[in-house]
């Protein structure tokens, strides 16, 4: 069937569109989550059209409502006294003159981190600490765009479990079935009602245990419809692993970074969502570039309007002589649709941490603001670590904030530093 809002192509029967999450109609309810009945009765191919209905009734009925929801968008454009705006009058944008910046309106931000398996959040000035959960085993985490919801992987023994909730911490539901697999990489649609994520199904996961190829699946869960759809499978995997999922606001497309077993080995590649869902590479790794043997990217994320894309670049430097740097790593953002490069931070792989950059974000409230968080670490054997964060835009220099967290770490394996800004109502 084809969405009366998008007139995109969907699955019979399905009660909202995956491309852009409009109600259908004629759709029934849909089934509930992964242990759900899945079809809703008297749906799908071969039900017979209910009341005996003619298809010419049905297109004529079909026009009809076209031409009224299209006649109550032209209502609705010129009572707002021409405003170019799509959005609500509750999230109008203001711009402060600083590079075109936009400011959403009566949001503020907080940002939230994960400290010892738990997730906390703090103002970006310091105040307000709150702990959201209290597991333990939580080891990564992603925000929706308007703050509404968190999503987050919990890992009790050797599961990866996926839930959601409220950002105040409550409201927790469960999204995914242990016994279905592994499901990692949380993120946000652009709208907010869905989360996509990874799964290694057990099958797939025998396959890594005997060190033949294997697959990863790319899932959409609706917040709605309480109900996961398989999307994609990208297989002929082997020492390779899926780290981080990225929705771009304009197109909608899904991107992901694929590592490899050596270093520097992760390719940014894109999920065209279609129908049908394609698979590109993004940011192809570059290879005896003279300066360096090897440069290879890492997405860490897209500005609110898709218009900005930030990454680390990986660098191999091909002089390998002592007294001179190896392995250096830059943060860096640009346009999408551009080449140009702009680096705000770097640093050299060490044995400690000190002064490496943790992570970078764009702002979901003010576009286009980023902000990164470089570590501050007491040495090889610390037990914790902070996390001191800047903040610059597009068109400007970034400069410290003020704010610091402190992380507990474990010096005997890696520490996941994972951070995501929330907005939230001032």
């Amino acid at each position: 069937m084809f969405c009366w809002h998008c007139g995109r192509e969907n699955e019979e029967g399905r009660r909202f569109c995956v491309f852009c999450g409009a109600e259908q109609k004629a759709a029934a309810a849909a089934g509930g989550g992964e242990a759900g009945t899945g079809q809703a009765s008297g749906s799908g191919p071969g039900t017979a059209p209910r009341g005996g209905m003619s298809t010419a009734t049905r297109v004529i009925i079909a026009v009809v409502a076209a031409l009224v929801v299209i006649g109550a968008g032209v209502g609705i454009y010129f009572a707002v006294s021409g405003s170019s705006s799509s959005k609500p009058p509750t999230t109008q944008d203001k711009t402060d003159g600083s590079d075109n910046t936009v400011v959403q309106s009566g949001k503020a931000e907080n940002l939230a981190y994960i400290n010892g398996g738990d997730i906390y959040t703090v103002s970006l000035n310091g105040a307000g600490q709150s702990k959201l959960t209290g597991r333990g085993d939580i080891d990564d985490f992603a925000v929706s765009p308007d703050g509404s919801w968190i999503a987050f992987v919990a890992a009790p023994g050797s599961q990866k479990v996926i839930f959601k909730m409220k950002p105040d911490g409550s409201d927790v539901s469960q999204v995914t079935l242990p016994e279905k697999g592994l499901a990692e990489n949380p993120a946000f649609d652009p709208t907010g009602k869905y989360i996509y994520f990874t799964r290694v199904t057990p099958g797939e996961q025998a396959n890594i245990e005997a060190a033949t190829p294997f697959a990863v699946g790319f899932e959409r869960y609706s917040i709605a419809a309480n109900k996961v759809d398989h999307l994609y499978t990208y297989g002929g995997m082997q020492e390779q692993s899926i780290q981080g999922l990225y929705a771009d606001p304009a197109s909608g497309d899904l991107y992901f970074n694929l590592y490899g077993s050596d270093w520097p080995s992760s390719v940014p590649h894109k999920l065209s969502l279609g129908p049908p869902v394609t698979e590109s590479t993004y940011m192809p790794m570059l290879r005896d570039t003279g300066v360096y043997s090897a440069v290879a990217f890492q997405l860490t994320d897209f500005s609110r309007t898709g218009s900005y894309v930030s990454f680390f670049k990986a660098e191999l430097f091909a002089d390998q002589g002592q007294g001179t740097s190896q392995q250096q790593v830059d943060a860096c953002f640009k346009r999408s649709a551009l080449p140009a490069e702009t680096v705000v931070a770097s640093y050299e792989l060490a044995a400690s941490q000190q002064g490496q950059v943790s992570g970078m974000e764009f702002s979901n409230i003010s576009n286009p603001t980023y902000y990164f968080s470089k570590v501050q670490s007491a040495g090889q054997e610390a037990t914790s670590l902070t996390l001191q964060f800047y903040k610059g835009t597009t068109g400007g220099s970034a400069a410290p904030t003020g704010l610091g967290v402190t992380i507990s770490v474990d010096p005997q394996q890696y520490t996941p530093l994972v951070w995501h800004l929330l907005a939230v109502e001032k």
